[in-house]
């Protein structure tokens, strides 16, 4: 039921605390030492190890020795983390060492299910994103290398970078919404935390729902204006 009194504007407001209250404050957070517990690759040069994935050093690297394709990095994660955003940071120095086409596999080692395959634009050569927005916790994160630039045979990267936050940090509960941190919110100060909550789960549930038919509708016909004021 809509609590009495409720207003669109309210239901936008409570939507701004949320995200002050989690999405802005993971924007600025690098968990990659913190969330990862090691790192395994499927091979290295003599100087190109796996540790230098981690080092935020920006002259050092880890790189692949042998046939192409069958290149990989995998992360053993901390149990309870959800991974928000991943990284890889190229190293655009050489050409035939950048990746092209990179699959992401997720789960527990022994059943890993294709989450996503990304083909990095030409012109990248910093950090591109390969995962975003998981729901759920994944113990194993595998990046599989299918294909280099110009036909390369092996992977060079600077570094991968994670944001990434803990299970139970997802949890919605009324202690949310203390008088105190709602002196920014005034159209939420003065309701029951209990209604804020049960409003805040509604939201929450609503925004899953929407990104789990999202890629169906968008991208729109540009074309097609009438379309995307009937979304809006």
């Amino acid at each position: 039921f809509v609590p009495p009194g409720w207003t669109y504007e309210h239901d936008m407001e409570l939507g701004r605390f949320l995200y002050d209250h989690s999405e802005k404050r993971l924007q600025r957070v690098d968990c990659t030492k913190e969330h990862i517990n090691s790192i395994e690759v499927s091979s290295h040069t003599e100087e190109c190890v796996a540790a230098h994935l981690t080092d935020n050093l920006t002259y050092t690297f880890w790189e692949s020795s042998g046939p192409p394709g069958q290149h990989w990095v995998r992360l053993n994660m901390k149990k309870g983390t959800i991974v928000k955003r991943l990284w890889l940071m190229l190293d655009g120095q050489c050409n035939s060492y950048v990746p092209r086409r990179v699959a992401v596999y997720g789960g527990t080692l022994s059943r890993l299910q294709h989450l996503r395959t990304v083909l990095i634009n030409e012109n990248s050569y910093q950090n591109v994103c390969i995962l975003r927005d998981m729901k759920t916790h994944m113990p194993v994160l595998e990046i599989r290398f299918l294909e280099c630039r110009d036909q390369g045979y092996n992977v060079r990267l600077q570094g991968i970078k994670i944001m990434s936050f803990w299970e139970w940090d997802l949890i919605l509960n009324a202690d949310m919404f203390q008088p105190a941190r709602l002196v920014r919110y005034p159209l939420l100060e003065g309701v029951d935390a209990d209604v804020l909550y049960r409003r805040a789960v509604l939201i929450q549930r609503f925004v899953q729902l929407l990104e789990g038919v999202l890629c169906y509708l968008i991208p729109l016909s540009e074309d097609s204006i009438g379309t995307f004021n009937a979304l809006r």
